[in-house]
């Protein structure tokens, strides 16, 4: 088609919320030459924002043309939106690019699709808006990834407070059925004087996180080895980096390289997903579940990792029971998060090929979302809802560490524990409206009333000791007040000593589960100090 003097082309990104930044966006932007740069404007927003709103700003920017960053999360409202500009704005072409359009997508509202990496195509049509000529052919491409410039030059104070995703590499050495991986072979690398490039400019700037979007960071350990080593070595004390790795493939010399890394240094994100052979199979997911666990276990004794950990619900031959079984091979590892996620059968994926072939049934709409297969039903996919949901609340966050760790040794395993909480929140009517942290505390109390009957006063002393190490209650609930008046002593705006009947923090520095000792204890809580050791003594 022949192209129209363009001179104000919007790249919209619709983040899933405001604490994300779009790496897709800015890479985009960084690969233009100054000049292009000229024609062309990022704009951010959230999906938890109106859309009227986004309407409204896009409208105010008086744009020639508006290209969207397309993912499951943002889609459907991308569509709405560009369905709103083709009645008001006819004229104004719309241009569609990202995963969720890169495969099995059509859109007579749409002018342009960007299928695969975007850099060198969006220039081309950049450039084909600018020259007033006629759109080529768009094929997809594959530029060197050092040809990408740095995609945050003089953008970190507008970042501030937000995570900032990174990439050293593009592509998967894993075809795991469940992921785009399957859609693509090979992986490129940034080269290393690059990355440390980069990486010197993250620290220098003090950002506070950097989530590295590599699908399988260690799949190269020369790679993982030289950027743990520079962001031991450079540590600035405060920036925090995020891996997806494999945890099979770390051996002797990689974890004793992250043995001597800063507390808090680095997170990692490793994918489980199941601890079913035949499931890991079906995925074309070699996984050696032994030396994984190993791994995480070492991890985990260096006190320094923040570890989370995660399945997937809804794989092929993955029913119930052995879903029941997956969850508790991995909970007794006892990571810092625990992440129930549900098969979504992505665009491109070769589990959304197979479908048919395990009767893996999902939403219409993204993100696609699994109901029911043949090994699962919807009833149980929508009961292990409510249990993600109690994983989540009371596992997954602070403020009811004591009490959980205490509920989950009354149970026979740690899923049956979650499976009842979930129930006696179903049967209260809990899930119908929304509650404060102290309602929390509440509902675990009737939990224990209904249960645990027996053991109610020791959960009401942890249940006190959660919400001390909090913050400085002065008046406690009834429920914990109708048993025993609390001896609170020296009570200050930041300080407080309480009395407690059990040694709780004895017990909640053990490895091992022991029960509670009955002894009277004195505990100060200091409330200058963060959450957790240092706060009470």
């Amino acid at each position: 088609m022949k192209g129209r003097a363009i001179v104000n082309i919007i790249l919209t990104a619709i983040n899933a919320k405001y604490i994300h930044s779009s790496l897709a966006a800015y890479s985009l932007y960084a690969y233009l030459s100054d000049e292009e740069k000229q024609h062309v404007q990022i704009k951010e927003f959230t999906v938890n924002q109106q859309e009227s709103l986004i309407v409204s700003e896009l409208l105010r920017t008086k744009p020639d043309a508006l290209a969207f960053s397309c993912y499951i999360w943002n889609i459907d409202m991308i569509l709405s939106i560009t369905e709103t500009f083709k009645k008001v704005l006819p004229h104004v072409p719309i241009i569609l690019g990202g995963p969720e359009v890169s495969y099995e997508f059509e859109s007579d509202l749409v002018d342009i699709i960007i299928r695969g990496e975007g850099e060198e195509v969006f220039r081309e049509i950049v450039r084909t808006y600018i020259d007033e000529r006629n759109l080529p052919a768009l094929n997809p491409s594959t530029p060197s990834l050092d040809s990408i410039p740095f995609p945050y030059t003089n953008r970190f104070p507008t970042l501030a407070n937000r995570i900032i995703y990174y990439e050293t590499s593009r592509g998967c050495v894993n075809r795991c059925g469940f992921c785009l991986s399957s859609a693509t072979e090979g992986v490129r690398f940034l080269s290393w004087e690059r990355i440390e490039s980069d990486l010197a400019q993250f620290l220098q700037a003090n950002v506070k996180q950097v989530k590295f979007v590599d699908r399988t960071f260690n799949c190269s350990k020369h790679h993982a080895m030289a950027i743990w080593k520079y962001l031991i070595e450079n540590d600035n004390g405060i920036t925090n980096f995020h891996f997806e790795i494999a945890g099979e493939q770390l051996d002797e010399e990689m974890l004793a390289l992250l043995s001597t890394a800063r507390k808090g240094l680095f997170q990692f994100e490793i994918g489980v997903q199941s601890t079913n052979p035949q499931t890991l199979t079906a995925i074309s997911r070699a996984t050696d579940t032994d030396l994984l666990f190993e791994n995480v276990s070492r991890l985990m004794s260096f006190g320094n990792i923040h570890l989370h950990l995660d399945l997937i619900v809804g794989l092929p031959y993955e029913d119930y029971d052995s879903f029941r079984r997956s969850f508790n091979d991995v909970f007794v590892l006892r990571p810092h998060k625990l992440q129930i996620g549900f098969l979504k059968l992505l665009k491109g994926s070769q589990l959304r090929k197979d479908a048919d072939k395990y009767g893996i049934v999902c939403k219409k709409n993204a993100p696609y979302s699994v109901l029911k297969t043949d090994f699962i039903t919807f009833e149980q996919v929508n009961h292990i809802h409510k249990i993600e949901h109690m994983v989540e609340t009371f596992y997954g966050a602070d403020g009811f560490n004591a009490a959980v760790r205490f509920i989950l040794t009354q149970f026979a395993t740690p899923f049956d524990s979650f499976d009842k909480l979930a129930c006696h929140w179903e049967t209260g009517e809990y899930h119908l409206v929304s509650h404060k942290k102290m309602a929390m505390y509440s509902f675990l109390h009737s939990f224990g009333e209904t249960f645990l009957s027996d053991k109610l006063h020791q959960i009401c002393e942890l249940l006190k000791f959660d919400m001390l190490l909090q913050e400085n209650i002065r008046t406690f609930p009834a429920w914990i007040t109708n048993y025993y008046t609390p001896d609170n002593r020296q009570i200050t705006r930041t300080t407080g000593v309480h009395m407690f009947e059990y040694d709780i923090l004895t017990w909640m520095g053990l490895n091992h589960m022991v029960p509670l000792a009955q002894q009277e204890t004195n505990l100060a809580f200091d409330y200058t100090q963060p959450i957790g050791d240092g706060r009470v003594r």
